[in-house]
This record gives C-alpha cells, sequence and structure tokens, in this order.
C-alpha cells in the first residue's frame, strides 16, 4: 500500500468519524425535543418542574421569560435582544448566563449569572427558552435555532398563560 493510499485511507476514516458525531449531536437535540420523560434525553424533564426560586415571576408578573445562554454563543446575543422586546411590567425577562462578560445589558432583560440555577435548567443546548409561570413552573420550553423567528417566538411566550407547548 502505497502513502499516498494510506492517507486517503485516514482522511476517508476521519471524515466518517465526524459524520458520526454530528449524526448523534442531530438524534441528541430532537430526543430533546421531543421527549419529555427524563429516560429519552438524559437530564431530567423540566416542564411542570419548579424552576429555581432566582427565576420565578416577582409580584404582580404574570411570567418570567428564561433564556439559558452561553456566553461563546453568537446567537445568543440575538435572543437577548429579542427578549428585550417583550419585557414588561408582567413579563419578567431573565437571562442565565455562563458568565456575564460578552453580554450587553439590553432594555428590560435582567443579566444572571447563577451556576447552580442555569445547571437546573440547562438541557444540554442553548439557547433555550423556558416560560415560568406565577407559581414558579415551567410551563414551556423551546430551543432556538439560527432559523428561528425570534420575535413571533419571544411573543408567543410572553402571551402564553396556561399550558405547554414543549
Amino acid at each position: 500500500m502505497s502513502i499516498a493510499v494510506s492517507v486517503a485511507l485516514l482522511a476517508l476514516l476521519v471524515a466518517l468519524f465526524a459524520l458520526v458525531a454530528l449524526v448523534a449531536v442531530y438524534a441528541r437535540v430532537r430526543a430533546l425535543e421531543a421527549g419529555r420523560a427524563a429516560g429519552l434525553s438524559g437530564y431530567a424533564a423540566l416542564v411542570g418542574r419548579p424552576a429555581p426560586a432566582v427565576v420565578r415571576p416577582g409580584p404582580g408578573q404574570r411570567r418570567t421569560l428564561v433564556a439559558v445562554l452561553d456566553a461563546d454563543c453568537g446567537l445568543c446575543h440575538e435572543v437577548v435582544a429579542a427578549l428585550a422586546d417583550v419585557a414588561d411590567t408582567a413579563v419578567r425577562v431573565v437571562a442565565l448566563v455562563d458568565r456575564a462578560d460578552g453580554f450587553a445589558p439590553a432594555g428590560g432583560v435582567v443579566l444572571l449569572v447563577d451556576p447552580a440555577a442555569r445547571a437546573d435548567l440547562y438541557e444540554g443546548y442553548a439557547p433555550t427558552v423556558l416560560a415560568v409561570d406565577p407559581a414558579g413552573a415551567v410551563r414551556d420550553r423551546s430551543f432556538v435555532y439560527p432559523d428561528t423567528d425570534l420575535p413571533a417566538l419571544a411573543g408567543a411566550l410572553a402571551r402564553e398563560t396556561e399550558g405547554a407547548r414543549a
């Protein structure tokens, strides 16, 4: 076997490994999206569970929108900007981040660095937007993708008052 054939076979092996890894990540995200049971995703189901006290709605607020974000994620910064548009006195908006550097404050969005709360609400993918009802329970969960209509998603989550769409 020549060196050129050996290198070509090695490159093919690396490409095959990359393809398998990509398919595994895609399958995991889709399982998270589709499954509510802990057995499907490896993470405890969020919808229906109590949210940490630091992200619950305040007095007089009908819900909290919690964006679970990563400072190294470019899409996460767009999520903060879209959620700033729906923040008002009745809807609390919290950006739950791993670290504060890199995030600029956006009008009405509370930037919160709380590793315990983030770990409790993190499902293995960021950005994720959660809706928390006045009783403190997570009522909805949406993963955000590059093609997600952020203003429509933020508006829908801010308006919903009951039920779960996860």
